[in-house]
């Protein structure tokens, strides 16, 4: 069975290679991370199966010639991968390889969501051994991260919780379908992204009460956008009116998320001040709670 097809490339920032290393080597602002990195990025669908989960899209930095961590999204409930797929070419054009699928069925709740993160850790570094995939020997198979919307939120802290040795960071953005649950055996950073004003998932008792639940031990942040509904972090372009964000606060989002892959994925240490420094009041005044512990 033929599992690769034709890879496509996406037009993002395409840069001469001299050029993009020395970008690369810059440590830029919050504002300018919210914005396409400066990669090509390039992405496939054809991947091997596997049960836990059904399509699939793999987008990675065509042109980066270093190896790269790999960050792995589940959508949320009711969801499909086209809900969330701006993170795909939005991180793969800041240097990671980015796997967002569809669950089994629209329904699934966060426990087999969390199978399924597990299993896209598992079938990314397949990639990187599997003859013939485009990310052969390019991704560094110890450097994973999770992310989610809404219950795949709940699961990205669910597999931190129960698997954390897996990966090295988790990102759950407005969290959903385990509200006030007990996420203390979370070892790896985690940043939690909240709307203020989401009806679906409210903070108090999810987003909010998961991050209180994280122990002090481990660097953790929590963001809650002024304003913001259960979709911030999701997809403009739906046509499905109900799952839009409410106010664009992408630049926002993305630009503290990928800081947090910066730092906790690639380990590079210059992104530490970007996140825990003093945080501009552009960016301060989005919020309507934000506290972390470094």
């Amino acid at each position: 069975m033929k599992l690769i097809s034709t890879i496509r490339f996406v037009p993002v920032c395409i840069l001469a290679f001299g050029f993009v290393g020395q970008l690369v080597a810059q440590t830029p602002s919050l504002e300018a991370l919210g914005r396409l990195g400066p990669y090509q990025v390039a992405s496939f669908t054809q991947l091997p199966t596997v049960p836990e989960f059904g399509d699939a899209t793999l987008y990675f930095p065509a042109n980066k010639a270093q190896r790269f961590g790999g960050v792995l999204i589940s959508p949320g409930f009711f969801e499909r991968q086209e809900n969330i797929s701006w993170w795909g070419n939005y991180l793969a054009s800041h240097g990671f390889a980015v796997i967002i699928f569809n669950t089994n069925e629209l329904r699934d709740l966060p426990p087999l969501r969390a199978n399924a993160l597990l299993a896209a850790i598992d079938l990314l570094r397949g990639e990187n051994l599997r003859q013939g995939s485009a990310v052969r020997g390019k991704i560094l198979e110890g450097s994973m991260a999770v992310m989610g919307h809404s219950m795949g939120g709940a699961a990205a802290l669910l597999l931190a919780n129960e698997n954390g040795n897996e990966i090295k960071a988790a990102i759950p953005f407005t969290a959903g379908g385990l509200p006030n649950a007990n996420f203390s055996a979370v070892a790896v950073p985690t940043l939690v992204i909240a709307g203020e004003i989401d009806r679906l998932a409210p903070a108090n008792e999810h987003a909010w009460s998961h991050y209180q639940t994280l122990t002090n031990a481990t660097p953790r942040m929590y963001v809650e956008v002024e304003g913001g509904n259960h979709f911030i972090a999701n997809t403009a372009e739906v046509e499905n009116e109900r799952l839009r964000p409410n106010i664009d606060v992408h630049e926002l989002v993305g630009g503290m998320a990928v800081a947090w892959l910066k730092l906790f994925l690639d380990g590079e240490e210059e992104y530490r001040e970007l996140l825990f420094g003093e945080m501009p009041s552009e960016i301060t005044e989005q919020l309507s709670r934000f506290e972390y512990q470094k």
